[in-house]
């Protein structure tokens, strides 16, 4: 295999690693990272590429197992149902069997219930792989859980190390939120809300993985309450929040919240590892890696427009055959070194 595509991959698999690391330790894994992270978190968005990314270190995984024992409940499982859905993440399998888990170790396992995907037969393999792309080796008493999706690991230990998520600071306001207000759409409204002066109902559903409906309903009955304001302009309704009253909550570092839109974000970084795996794409010519970097590209594109990272990716037409790879490459680069900062 060529030595750059082996640099490429290691590169991308170190930087997605290093980024749910910092995000998980922000919400109470006990971590390797010392970066502190200052975006608020996404935890549905960030379990469902966890799920993928985390077959690659076996501690991420079972940390963030141990997590979700102690949090749970605090996670959306109707987002979490819609988000994979409409955005097709590739981590049912894992979603559904640590479900399974959590309907075991929650107090409320119906929850979890309504998250496990019928099962369909398939070809068993290994749940964990080593960063070199080889299965970690299986022992014979295996986590029954997974099993029975066709997912093979060793018997579940958690350590009971995870911590409540933290009661201040960004990175856990949305989970804040829905300890305060329950676990329903309000939290993350409330979120965009003080992340800009105002807001069109279209773009925080989008942004929030909501039906349209459920904001705009929503919306109309939060600005009632007087924290919310709405104008209107045409046909159309904008909403803001008033100016100081809920500054201390939802802009404890007194600015606007730095809201990122993750789910499409997450899962542009989940094809890009999908594709960066592909047994397709081993052992290629350079000009065939070439026209495969170009179709993983224009497939990511969409989901980076949607996150607002579009412009990060070159448009592949304006480079020749095999100039594209490096293109590809550093725009590529170049997103998960922000993504890290």
């Amino acid at each position: 295999m060529d030595t750059s595509f082996l640099e490429f991959r290691e590169y991308t698999l170190d930087r997605l690693l290093d980024l749910l690391w910092r995000q998980w330790s922000a919400l109470g894994v006990p971590g390797r990272t010392t970066m502190e992270e200052r975006r608020v978190v996404d935890p549905e968005s960030l379990l469902l590429l966890s799920m993928t990314i985390g077959r690659y270190d076996a501690r991420l995984f079972d940390e963030i197992l141990d997590w979700l024992v102690v949090n749970g409940a605090f996670l959306n499982v109707q987002r979490l149902r819609n988000l994979m859905k409409r955005l097709d993440f590739q981590s049912q399998a894992q979603l559904s069997a640590v479900s399974e888990l959590l309907m075991k170790k929650s107090n409320d396992p119906l929850k979890w219930k309504r998250l496990a995907a019928p099962r369909s037969p398939r070809t068993p393999e290994p749940l964990f792989f080593f960063k070199s792309g080889k299965p970690l080796p299986v022992p014979d008493d295996k986590a029954p859980e997974f099993s029975a999706h066709d997912l093979s690991r060793g018997t579940i230990k958690l350590k009971g190390h995870a911590l409540p998520f933290p009661s201040n600071g960004m990175p856990a306001l949305l989970l804040r939120l829905r300890a305060l207000l329950g676990v329903n759409a309000r939290c993350e409204l409330f979120c965009l809300l003080a992340a800009s002066e105002e807001i069109h109902p279209a773009d925080v559903a989008r942004q929030t993985g909501y039906s349209p409906r459920t904001v705009q309903n929503t919306l109309a009955e939060m600005a009632r309450s007087g924290v919310v304001h709405m104008r209107s302009g045409n046909r159309d309704k904008w909403y803001g929040l008033r100016n100081g009253v809920l500054d201390q909550l939802l802009k404890p570092e007194g600015s606007p919240t730095p809201w990122v839109n993750w789910a499409p974000l997450f899962r542009a970084l989940e094809m890009l590892w999908l594709g960066v795996i592909d047994p397709k794409r081993q052992n290629l010519d350079r000009l065939t890696l070439a026209s495969e970097w170009r179709r993983l590209g224009k497939e990511m594109r969409p989901f980076l427009v949607e996150a607002g990272l579009g412009r990060q990716l070159e448009d592949d037409s304006s480079y020749r055959g095999v100039e594209y790879s490096a293109v590809f490459i550093r725009d590529i680069k170049g997103i998960l070194n922000q993504l890290n900062q």
